[in-house]
């Protein structure tokens, strides 16, 4: 199999579904005191699946880069230096923007609640990811998953190896691993619990890089299906088989709003937080109409889009270009029909 390149568009159009999805469960589900029971929260009661979204999209667009750039082992260190360079400045910059709202709102007039408090050492375990380790709690209820990635990276950077391998002995043993150590470290703040979704999107991409026929990749999608209904929920399960299969086979261009919002989709999620749950906090002291209810989300998603949008622009931007700075020393070139995709501005994924 040698799919035509356009396929990958459809990328954009999960993300933007994924980061909205993830957004509108905040904005109906986060604050409890804010809607009553009905249609307008359980609207957004399923937007949590979003996070699985993004695991598949991680499992199949990593061994895809590693592969479009040349990846060898030797250049484990490069490939974790590009993806600290991709994500961390507006990680970082999402860090600053809680810590500043936070003291600032807790020194308004009428503030309610507890004042916001983070020390230095709950800062600095923050920048390692290490939150669970050392018992200190996120800044954002999302920054847990930015953990989980970096669990796959480090892991898929090893085994990228084994995962392309011309045998099929070395890359269905290496499956068979991965799924004996998500039996056996089944934790949730650790990437093994999350490595059938994971592998939903690798077998994918083997699947889309010719590895697999249709009928070895529909035989490993029945079986990575079933391990990710058994480790987290039928609902988890098909929503990241669906995920996949939409990679797979899903011929079709989002129009230019998904486009956008596909771009944006990284920082909505890491700001769509302290941006729009700030509003809905402040309109839980309004009077209780539909009316305003549908305002207070309105509005709270327009200021989270146009804060994430400014943040793609000034650091998440920059922070791709300096990471497609990064190449592997030994770069090979791009295989016919399975080209690097190129994002506005000559970034790459």
């Amino acid at each position: 199999m040698n799919p035509a390149m356009q396929r990958l568009n459809v990328l954009d159009l999960l993300r933007g579904v994924a980061s909205l999805a993830v957004c509108w469960f905040h904005l109906t589900n986060g604050n409890e005191n804010f809607l009553p029971q009905g249609w307008l929260r359980a609207s957004g009661a399923y937007g949590w699946l979003g996070v699985n979204v993004f695991f598949v999209i991680s499992g199949f667009i990593i061994p895809y880069s590693l592969f479009q750039g040349g990846y060898r082992l030797g250049d484990y260190g490069r490939f974790l230096l590009k993806r600290v360079l991709r994500l961390d400045p507006p990680y970082i910059a999402a860090i600053a923007l809680i810590v500043g709202l936070g003291f600032l709102t807790s020194h308004m007039p009428g503030f309610r609640g507890q004042p916001f408090q983070v020390s230095a050492m709950q800062l600095l375990v923050h920048l390692g990811y290490a939150n669970v380790l050392l018992g200190y709690p996120w800044l954002s209820p999302v920054f847990w998953t930015l953990a989980i990635e970096l669990q796959y990276y480090l892991l898929v950077g090893l085994l990228f190896p084994l995962l392309i391998s011309k045998r099929i002995a070395v890359r269905t043993i290496t499956f068979v691993c991965l799924a004996v150590f998500a039996f056996l470290i089944p934790g949730r703040p650790f990437v093994f619990h999350w490595l059938f979704l994971f592998m939903l999107g690798i077998a994918t991409f083997q699947f889309r890089k010719g590895d697999l026929s249709r009928a070895a990749y529909w035989i490993h999608w029945a079986l990575l299906t079933v391990g990710a209904c058994y480790m987290d929920g039928v609902v988890v399960g098909l929503a990241g088989a669906a995920t996949a299969l939409v990679i797979a086979f899903v011929n079709a261009k989002p129009g230019k709003p998904w486009i956008f919002f596909g771009l944006i989709s990284y920082s909505l999620y890491l700001i769509h937080v302290p941006i729009g749950g700030r509003v809905i906090n402040l309109a839980e002291r309004l009077p209780r109409t539909l009316m305003i209810e549908l305002l207070a989300l309105a509005t709270g998603l327009a200021l989270s889009i146009f804060t994430a949008w400014l943040f793609y622009k000034w650091i998440e931007r920059p922070a791709q270009r300096w990471s497609a700075a990064i190449g592997y020393r030994q770069k090979l070139p791009a295989p016919s029909g399975f080209a690097p995709r190129r994002l506005p501005g000559g970034q790459r994924f």
